[in-house]
């Protein structure tokens, strides 16, 4: 009785079950009718006005494009793609520059201005050229004063007898010439417009981060009348150096944006935009490891903050001012570091000092390691090379210097480099086969060896032949170098190098050389 009592009670309770859970569906749809379908609504507008927000990231604001915090209700506030804002406010002041130059050629020569060409395809068009002829160079540039200043490439104008600037709205001006930088390969120019003109806002390139959007404005292929083109791309790389335009184009200092925004002939002197619409740096160059002549997405251009520096000397002097410190230096690796028994890879390792220089009367000597310049770390030999120049010639600066591991202060006043490298020639050491260690075989260096390996004489052990597959190869050693020193040991003949090579037999970590190769001193770290 009591077991049929309970299933009776179960079954009853089965039976409402269906009802209550009715009941309360119904209580939950009344009571969001109403905010449910005005959310419905909205949704099903936004779609018919943008289409699906995820399908269309032109309606995203700008703030969260910069930002990447996109919400849900954010992506259908904006229509407006925000590089059109950024266009719209940079173009005013982007201008078209003709450069015009009359040449003097034989029968059978290059086209005139071949840097521009050299610099974006590789190579230079040859034809038949009468013996006087006119040659121009069309570029890009901007305006940054409202009074007409105008930057550019110094490539785009430099040696040019007449150059025009054209405005956006048609209005065209010869410019003269405010200063030119080869080094850095800037120019600044200037025009009488006879009022206000537009001027672009200068940004801060060393912020820059890889990833980040920007924008190139410019004229690639002007003679097709492409005027004031705006391509998109991201910043690929910051601080690339040791580019090679050619013997007379590649400038002297260089700390390059690298970007795949598209940049083709004509661009050169246009800026390179963020998407705050602020200019951080100046386009000057591409290249293509095909050869081929067009562009791949590998662009270079120069950062505004290399340019904020040298503009005040060019307005002012017409050319710019640089310390001089009289050192020859290279890079510092792994190998180097640890041959040196240094903790890190920072810093520069000084290879050579000139004669009658500031490194010199400061006492600086081959194989000291610059960690510092006036308190500030020496990372990178770039970053060393624009310290001193910025430094400015008669300052006094500090360098902390690592010398046989200890630390050393030097106080160096630096010379004007302009004014050194004219009256003084560069000192060349005495330039640059039989044992055979590490790989390297070698003999006593005489003046017919020298001779045999085209390099100049000098006292030390000459490289005859490298072993393929050796440490020697590896370390990148090459016939005709000149061994001056091992392990900080002078080596001036086979007898010096037979005893420093036998202390040396059972040594484990890198083992550091000095030699001379192509009038240049350079060490090499082998690591057995």
């Amino acid at each position: 009785m009591r077991d049929k009592g309970i299933l009776g009670k179960a079954k009853r309770l089965l039976i409402y079950i269906p009802f209550a859970v009715l009941f309360i569906c119904i209580g939950i749809l009344v009571a969001s009718n109403f905010n449910w379908s005005s959310q419905s609504k909205a949704v099903h507008e936004a779609k018919n006005s943008f289409g699906d927000p995820l399908d269309n990231p032109s309606v995203l604001p700008v703030s969260n494009l910069v930002s990447g915090g996109i919400s849900k209700q954010e992506l259908v506030v904006d229509q407006e793609n925000p590089f059109v804002a950024v266009a719209e406010k940079v173009s005013p002041a982007v201008v078209n520059i003709s450069a015009e130059k009359i040449v003097e050629r034989r029968d059978l020569e290059y086209l005139p201005f071949e840097d521009f060409f050299r610099r974006f395809f590789g190579e230079v068009p040859e034809r038949k050229l009468p013996q006087t002829q006119k040659a121009q160079s069309l570029g890009s540039g901007f305006i940054f004063g409202k009074e007409g200043y105008v930057l550019t490439n110094n490539h785009v104008v430099a040696g040019a007898d007449n150059i025009s600037v054209k405005l956006p709205d048609g209005s065209q001006y010869k410019a003269k010439v405010v200063g030119l930088d080869k080094d850095t390969d800037i120019a600044v120019l200037k025009i009488e417009a006879g009022t206000d003109l537009p001027t672009v806002e200068f940004g801060d390139s060393d912020s820059l981060r890889v990833g980040e959007w920007v924008m190139a404005i410019g004229n690639p292929f002007p003679q097709l009348g492409l005027d004031r083109t705006v391509t998109v791309g991201v910043v690929s790389a910051k601080g690339r150096s040791n580019l090679e335009f050619g013997p007379e184009e590649t400038p002297n200092y260089q700390n390059y944006i690298q970007t795949d925004a598209s940049i083709n002939p004509g661009n050169s002197g246009g800026p390179l935009v963020n998407i705050r619409g602020q200019v951080i740096g100046i386009n000057s160059a591409i290249t293509n490891p095909t050869g081929m002549s067009f562009n791949i997405g590998i662009g270079f251009a120069i950062p505004i903050n290399l340019a904020k520096w040298v503009i005040p000397d060019l307005v002012e002097k017409g050319k710019v001012s640089r310390g001089f410190l009289g050192i020859s230096f290279q890079e510092m690796d792994k190998n180097t570091a640890d041959a040196l028994n240094l903790p890190s890879i920072e810093g520069v390792l000084v290879r050579q000092v000139q004669s009658d220089t500031p490194a010199e009367k400061a006492g600086i000597k081959v194989g000291d390691v610059i960690i510092g310049f006036n308190g500030k770390k020496v990372e990178k030999g770039q970053n060393f090379r624009m310290m001193v120049a910025a430094a400015g010639p008669g300052q006094k600066i500090a360098l902390d210097i690592l010398r046989e591991g200890k630390r050393v202060s030097k106080d160096v006043t630096l010379a004007d480099r302009d004014k050194f490298t004219a009256s003084v020639t560069e000192e060349k050491p005495k330039e640059e086969k039989k044992e055979n260690w590490l790989g390297l075989e070698v003999a006593t260096c005489t003046q017919a060896l020298a001779t045999q390996f085209n390099v100049k004489f000098q006292p030390g052990v000459i490289v005859l032949r490298v072993e393929e597959g050796s440490s020697a190869e590896e370390s990148r050693f090459v016939e005709g170098d000149i061994i001056t020193k091992i392990d900080n040991e002078e080596i001036k003949n086979m007898d010096d190098y037979k005893k420093v090579t036998k202390s040396l037999k059972n040594r484990e970590k890198p083992i550091l050389f000095l030699v001379s190769r192509g009038g240049e001193a350079l060490f090499i770290a082998v690591k057995p």
